[in-house]
Parts: structure tokens; C-alpha cells; sequence
């Protein structure tokens, strides 16, 4: 039986993979969506098989889904009905590709004409036809909003099209035929009104709306217009390879026993799910006023059918928005949300939060909450994103941090309620900290490069509460780096340890000797000759000093890491691709 308090939280970035997925990436665009492959590596890490996962703020259900398809069971819970359509939609499985695409040409034979028509008809004949359908009529966007109510987003020929094309979708009898539909409905919609925009040059349809970049419902002044039908015929055959896909991954294992989306907050986990049920929580809160998802979402809502309730919006974890949140009530809101899954999480286990605010101050404040509700913090891994590092953040990677921070959390057997004391800042020196940092990483993988090392120096920083001292003061890492010594190599874009560097103490032996081992070797290979084991055990002997006794073993185990015997009691050092692959 696995005793989950003793799995080695993951504490190394995991290689982001987006494209990769056809159920998460290009079947219906939203907000925020985390790398599958990430999610994937840590409900790998934290749960087993029948296991079940929970994400309180499920989004468009990355976790849920990968859930499903590693065979877990899963929850999600989201204030956002669209959100939740999402997911649902997603995670179906299996379903007949036979039904949806004879549901599809039954829309097809009776909704493409009309379109067709419409195409070149005059602005009194659109609003003519218009009056057959139903419609978003009156439903108020957001006040930042550039039009007063939903419709106002469309063009006459694409609100008529869109009515239309719903209303046929609406008469399909295979109920599960027609969800899917109007999934590759939904989709259609972010790209037939009047937010979106294509730069030129480009391809018109490969543009996007404003929404998604803009954050907010911004129509320019000269939008571009694309075609309902041929939006809708493309998001079909998006939603069919991704029904495939998830038919092969996730097959007969969907049901309403593994897998549930639950329009509700997070505030209020314990009303929804059980007490110490849950296997595993991985989640990704709303980053304070980045994005306010019910507001964005009020065009797919209206046209859904879906519409959040005053209580829900005030329940959402943001700061402003229509609802006006502050600071404040973002905080109260996220720590409520914190103790709620401490509830509902079984003993010894654990929750993975994505944690990704402009203010790193709130890191403190997840942390201490979380203790407080009685969740030890374990550790915390810098995941980052498929961007370019640019010089600026090279130099103070906690002003533009180039990645999300993921905060491993374990619920103790017996729930520890006293917070544990921490040390001083004051009692850590950012120098020495940043210098650390480098030795770690440097030696762990034989050379790094200053994102490498960024990443094992923004948790320590957090962690010893030197992060604002390090942004106030304008952290230079590649300044401090070099005044400390270390080497850096511009054709291999990796920085390297000087010879005979002296080590942090902390620095633990095994790490230590590597390094040395490695120094050896490639001096040796410099010389164009091998060394032997004596000469190697020697240099390392020498260059830890007396205070540090190290077994013979420790030698030979990390001379066989970077390392190979080239022939009786000689050794060379190997290519640097294939140390790297043996850590």
C-alpha cells in the first residue's frame, strides 16, 4: 500500500507541452490553459490509478481530463458554467464520430443555404430573417466593454448566422451529438464578432479576438470579418480529432462515477464534496485582477444559455472586475478557498498550487494560510513557460519572472496546527543565497545556464524572505555570478565552476565531488590524456580539505556519472549530453 507522504515532491521543471494535445488546443479557445504535460507529471507524482483529483478552479478542465486519462477519477469545480461546459465536453468518452458527423450534415443541409443567402443580403433582409430566432437580446457585457450588450458585438449577417446555426443545433435528438455541437458553436463565436482582429499580412482567420489578448471586450475600428459557416465547419472537424483522441486515451473509463464538474466555488468546497475524500488537489488560481473569467465569459454564457448568479460572481477570486473586488477581498477569498481544501483532501496527501501573481507577496500569504489550516509546505518548483528569455530577465528574474511557481503542499497524517517559526531574513545573505544557487545547479548538471539557475534561486529567495530585498535592490544575476567567479561560456550559453572553487558548506559532499571529479577529468582532457582512479581520488581529497572525509565509494560513484573507462584503471571525461542524461 503506498504511504503518500513519504513520494519525493517533483523538484525540477517539467518540459511544457501544448500542441501535442488536440482535446485541450485548438478545440475551443479560454482564458488560461496549463501545459498538459505538467499537469500530467504531477498526477503522476502525487496519486495512483483510481485515485481521485480534484481541481477547485477547473477552467476549461486540463486537470480533469488528464486525470481521466492517466485513470484517476476527477472532480472539478469552477464558478463559470462555460468553463465547466468545457471540461464536460472534453472529457466525454467514448462517442460515436458517426453520430456527431451525421448530427453535423443534418445541420449542415438545413442551415448552410440560409447562410449562403445572407451573404450578400442587405442589412433590412438580415434584421427581416433575424426575427425567426432567438437571440442574446439585452444581456450587458462588462462595463469596460466597448458595446452595451452582447449582440452589439456581432456584425447584422453574423448575429443572424449565429441564431440560426444555433437554433438547427438545438433540434438535434442525439443529446450528446448535439453538446458536442454546440461546443464547436461555442468556439465558432470567438472568431465571428466584432472584437477580433488579424494582423496584415496574415492570413485573416489566423487573427484572434481582443478578448484573449486584451482582456476585455475591445472592438477596433476596423475588425475583421469571417465567414459563421466556414468557422463552424473547421471547429466541427477540430472537435472530431479531439473526440477521437480522447475516445483512444481515455475510452469506456468517463462516467458519472469518475468524473464530475460542479458549477460552484471554491470558497465552499465542503458544501459540494465530502470531508478527507479527495486523493490529490492540483490546481490554478485566478491571478488577482489579471482576469475576471465570469466577466470575459459573458458572450459564450448569453449564447450558452448560462448565467452566473450575483452570489457566484461574488464569490470569485479576483481583485476588481464588474464585482469591484479589492485586494482585500481577493486575499480573504483565496485564503477561504485554501482552508476548504484542507477539508475536503485525505490525510497524507497532497496539493500542487500554481501560483503565478504579479506580486510575489502573495507566495507569503498562500504559504502561511495553508500552514495555518495545518498543510506543511514541502517545496516549491519554478515551471517555466514557453517564452525567450530576454537580457532584462536574465538579469532580475523576479521582476520578470519567465515561469509559474508551483507550491507542493503536504496534509500531515495528524494535522500540525502551529505554524512552524521561521528564520530571519536578516540571518541569510542574498549573496550567498544567489551563490548557492549556482554551486547546486552548476554541479547537479555539470553547467547551467542562467535560467537554470534562476529557477533554483527564486524558491530560496521566497523561501528565506529575501525575494523583495532582491527585486527592491535590482537583483543583477549575471553581475553577481560573475563577481562571484563562475565562468561563463557564450558558445555553449552555460556557466561552468572556476578550478579549486571553494563551496558554500551547504553544499552537500556528493555534489561537491562531483564537481572536482568533473574539473579533473576535463583538465586531463585538455591535455589530451586519461587520469587515473588514485590521481582522481587525490585531487578530490585535496580540494575538499581535511574537515571532509570521503569514502573511496563516494569517489568512484560520481567518477562512473560523468565519467567512462577507457581502459584498465584509466578514466576520461564523457560528452556533456551524456552526463546530463544520467541525472
Amino acid at each position: 500500500m503506498t504511504d503518500y507522504s513519504d513520494i519525493a515532491p517533483l523538484d525540477q521543471p517539467i518540459a511544457p507541452r501544448r500542441q501535442g494535445a488536440k482535446r485541450h488546443y485548438g478545440v475551443h479557445p479560454y482564458f488560461t490553459r496549463r501545459s498538459w504535460s505538467v499537469v500530467q507529471a504531477y498526477i503522476e507524482r502525487f496519486s495512483r490509478k483510481g485515485d481521485l483529483v480534484l481541481d477547485p478552479f477547473g477552467g476549461s478542465g486540463v486537470t480533469a481530463v488528464e486525470a481521466l486519462v492517466l485513470g484517476r477519477r476527477s472532480y472539478q469545480v469552477d464558478l463559470n458554467p462555460l468553463a465547466n461546459f468545457l471540461a464536460r465536453q472534453i472529457a466525454i468518452s467514448p462517442v460515436s464520430i458517426e453520430a456527431i458527423t451525421q448530427a453535423f450534415h443534418e445541420v449542415k443541409e438545413r442551415c448552410e443555404p440560409k447562410i449562403a443567402c445572407w451573404r450578400n443580403a442587405s442589412e433590412a433582409a438580415l434584421a427581416e430573417a433575424l426575427r425567426a430566432y432567438d437571440y442574446p437580446q439585452n444581456v450587458p457585457l462588462p462595463r469596460n466593454a466597448d458595446a452595451h450588450f452582447v449582440h452589439q458585438l456581432f456584425t447584422p449577417r453574423q448575429l443572424v448566422s449565429l441564431a440560426c446555426l444555433r437554433h438547427e443545433i438545438c433540434r438535434v435528438e442525439d443529446p450528446t451529438a448535439r453538446d458536442l455541437l454546440l461546443l464547436a458553436f461555442s468556439a465558432t463565436l470567438a472568431k465571428t464578432n466584432r472584437t477580433f482582429i488579424s494582423a496584415a499580412g496574415r492570413k485573416p482567420s489566423r487573427g484572434g479576438a481582443s478578448i484573449f489578448s486584451l482582456y476585455r471586450y475591445n472592438v477596433p475600428r476596423s475588425p475583421v470579418e469571417l465567414d459563421v459557416w466556414e468557422q463552424f465547419e473547421a471547429r466541427v472537424s477540430s472537435v472530431l480529432t479531439a473526440k477521437r483522441e480522447t475516445n483512444d486515451l481515455i475510452g469506456d473509463w468517463y462516467s458519472e462515477k469518475t468524473f464530475r464538474a460542479i458549477t460552484g466555488s471554491a470558497t465552499r468546497l465542503s458544501e459540494v464534496i465530502r470531508p478527507e475524500c479527495v486523493d490529490y488537489i492540483y490546481t490554478d488560481p485566478p491571478y488577482g485582477g489579471h482576469i475576471a473569467y465570469l466577466d470575459l465569459s459573458t458572450m459564450w454564457n448569453a449564447w450558452l444559455g448560462f448565467t452566473p448568479t450575483d452570489a457566484e460572481r461574488a464569490d470569485e477570486v479576483i481583485e476588481g472586475g464588474d464585482v469591484g473586488h479589492t485586494s482585500s477581498d481577493y486575499t480573504r477569498l483565496l485564503q477561504e478557498s485554501i482552508r476548504e481544501m484542507f477539508r475536503v483532501l485525505k490525510p497524507g496527501r497532497w496539493l500542487s498550487l500554481v501560483f503565478c501573481h504579479r506580486d510575489l507577496s502573495y507566495w507569503y500569504t498562500i504559504r502561511d494560510t495553508a500552514e495555518e489550516a495545518g498543510f506543511r509546505h514541502v517545496n516549491t518548483v519554478v515551471q517555466p513557460l514557453d517564452v525567450v528569455w530576454s537580457m532584462h530577465r536574465k538579469k532580475n528574474p523576479l521582476k520578470v519572472l519567465a515561469g509559474e511557481l508551483v507550491i507542493n503542499f503536504l496534509k500531515p497524517g495528524v494535522a500540525a496546527r502551529t505554524r512552524p517559526r521561521r528564520p530571519r531574513a536578516s540571518a541569510v545573505d542574498l549573496l550567498r543565497t544567489v551563490k548557492l544557487s549556482a554551486e547546486l545547479t552548476i554541479s547537479e548538471k555539470g553547467g547551467a545556464s542562467t535560467e537554470e539557475i534562476s529557477y533554483a534561486l527564486i524558491p530560496r529567495l521566497l523561501e528565506s524572505r529575501l525575494a523583495a530585498e532582491a527585486t527592491d535592490n535590482g537583483l543583477d544575476l549575471v553581475s553577481l555570478l560573475r563577481s562571484q567567479g563562475f565562468c561563463f561560456s557564450a558558445e555553449a550559453g552555460r556557466w561552468q565552476l572556476p578550478p579549486g572553487h571553494p563551496f558554500e558548506p551547504s553544499v552537500p559532499v556528493r555534489l561537491r565531488t562531483r564537481a572536482y571529479v568533473r574539473q579533473f577529468l576535463g583538465r586531463a582532457k585538455a591535455q589530451g590524456r586519461s587520469a587515473d582512479l588514485e590521481s582522481v581520488v587525490s585531487y578530490v581529497s585535496g580540494h575538499l580539505g581535511l574537515s571532509v572525509q570521503v569514502p573511496r565509494g563516494v569517489v568512484v560513484r560520481e567518477l562512473r556519472k560523468v565519467g567512462r573507462p577507457v581502459h584498465g584503471d584509466l578514466w576520461e571525461l564523457r560528452e556533456a549530453t551524456q552526463q546530463l542524461a544520467l541525472f
